[in-house]
């Protein structure tokens, strides 16, 4: 399935470029790289733990489309997430 700004929610994540947009910790914001893992709470971008809740990102589609999402619509396990 191709991934779409419509479908990324339930998509799969990792490896994907990823911004963190919007953070409660300002040290956070504007780290940027490869989606390396995913966790029910948490994205590693390029080796930093980001937590999902409370903040916001900006993915890089493959075909260059960047879509911003909520950190907490896609907070949960990432199968679960999936399937639904």
């Amino acid at each position: 399935m191709k991934i779409t700004p419509e479908n990324l929610k339930k998509h799969e994540l990792i490896g994907l470029k990823a911004t963190v947009k919007n953070s409660p910790n300002p040290y956070q914001e504007g780290v940027e790289g490869h989606v390396l893992n995913e966790t029910r709470k948490t994205l590693n971008i390029s080796g930093k733990i980001i937590p999902k809740k409370g903040c916001s990102f900006i993915f890089n589609l493959p075909e260059g489309i960047k879509v911003k999402v909520n950190g907490n619509k896609i907070y949960g396990s990432p199968e679960n997430r999936i399937k639904n």
